[in-house]
This record gives C-alpha cells, sequence and structure tokens, in this order.
C-alpha cells in the first residue's frame, strides 16, 4: 500500500503514547499510529456489535415480562374454550338423541317462539354475567390501590 505523507500536530502525552507503543512492538513510530488506528476501529465494529447485543438481550427481557401474564392468561383462555367446546358438542350430540327419538318433524326455534322460562333463564344469566363483572371489576380495583 502506497503511503501519502501527512503533518499532525499531537500533544506531549500522545507524542509519549506513541513512542511507548513503537518501543513495546519494536516498530517505528507510523506502525505504531497505524496500529492504534486498526484497533480502534476493530474494537469500535466489537463495541457495535456488543451494544446490539445488550439491547437486544434487554429488549428480550422486556418483552419477557410483559408478555408471561399475556401468556399465561392466554393458556387460561385456550383450556377453558377447550372445555367449552367439549361441553358443547356432548350438548348437541344430546340434542340429537333427543331428536331422533322423539321424532320431530319441525324445529321450534326461538325466533319462532320465546317462552317465559326461556327469557326468565336468558335474565337470570344476564345478572350473573353483570354480577360476576362488577365483582372482577372491583378486585380489580383493590389490586391496584394495594400496589
Amino acid at each position: 500500500m502506497s503511503q501519502i505523507k501527512k503533518t499532525f500536530r499531537f500533544n506531549k502525552r500522545t507524542v509519549d503514547k506513541i513512542l511507548t507503543l513503537a518501543n513495546e512492538k519494536n516498530i517505528s513510530q507510523t506502525s505504531a499510529i497505524e496500529l492504534a488506528m486498526d484497533r480502534y476501529f476493530e474494537d469500535r465494529h466489537e463495541e457495535r456489535i456488543s451494544l446490539i447485543e445488550s439491547i437486544d438481550s434487554l429488549v428480550e427481557r422486556h418483552l419477557e415480562e410483559k408478555l408471561t401474564p399475556l401468556k399465561n392468561d392466554l393458556n387460561r383462555v385456550r383450556i377453558a374454550a377447550n372445555i367449552i367446546d367439549k361441553h358443547v358438542q356432548m350438548i348437541l350430540e344430546f340434542w340429537n338423541h333427543y331428536f331422533v327419538i322423539h321424532e320431530f318433524k319441525a324445529l321450534g326455534t326461538t325466533e319462532k317462539l320465546k317462552t317465559n322460562e326461556l327469557q326468565e333463564a336468558e335474565e337470570l344469566i344476564m345478572k350473573r354475567i353483570a354480577h360476576n363483572r362488577q365483582r372482577k371489576l372491583d378486585s380489580e380495583t383493590k389490586r391496584k390501590k394495594a400496589e
């Protein structure tokens, strides 16, 4: 590689460092400066990689902290959905059996007729849902105040 002549002004400390490096490595002062520059750029690249890795691990840890409760909640929802699905399938099988045994000719849907008992059951279920929701909101409010 061709060399280019340049003139630089260094303070006394820097000149002493160049001389020390040149003496330790048994090289010229120009080679010592080149060596120092090469090491600087190598280290700079390694520092970037190190910085990126540390940021990556920090973000991963932070996400893990935030997502773990969500994972647990989603797992509980998945389990509940599976149980509900199983029960719904069983109910469908029972209803199918009921209709086969009694040989009904038509299906009396709630769009055609809604009995008083069904309306009463719907109202009861809506009250339970509202009551359970209020209890949940109250417990969340208490938990937030405790924190």
